[in-house]
């Protein structure tokens, strides 16, 4: 199952690296990322499947919401994934 998570962050060299790596490194893949910048605070919204094992997505996003210069996290419901046609 899918989950988006959108992420405002303060702008910084290396947030975004920052937070890919932490999904990353948490178990998570990134099926996909919209990165919006805005004057004051950015938005970063993945698209994140857990890989096999025990995770809990509440558990990213308190990690998440742990990082330098993130201002809020939120998510969205579970996102239908899309398979190719055959």
């Amino acid at each position: 199952m899918t989950t988006q998570i959108d992420v405002d962050f303060l702008p910084a060299e290396g947030a975004v690296v920052r937070l890919i790596g932490l999904v990353e490194r948490r178990g998570y893949e990134l099926d996909a990322m919209n990165y919006v910048p805005a004057p004051g605070t950015h938005r970063l919204s993945m698209v994140v499947r857990p890989r096999p094992g025990p995770r809990r997505i509440e558990t990213l996003k308190a990690q998440i919401a742990r990082l330098y210069g993130v201002t809020s996290v939120s998510e969205m419901s579970a996102v239908p994934r899309l398979e190719a046609a055959s």
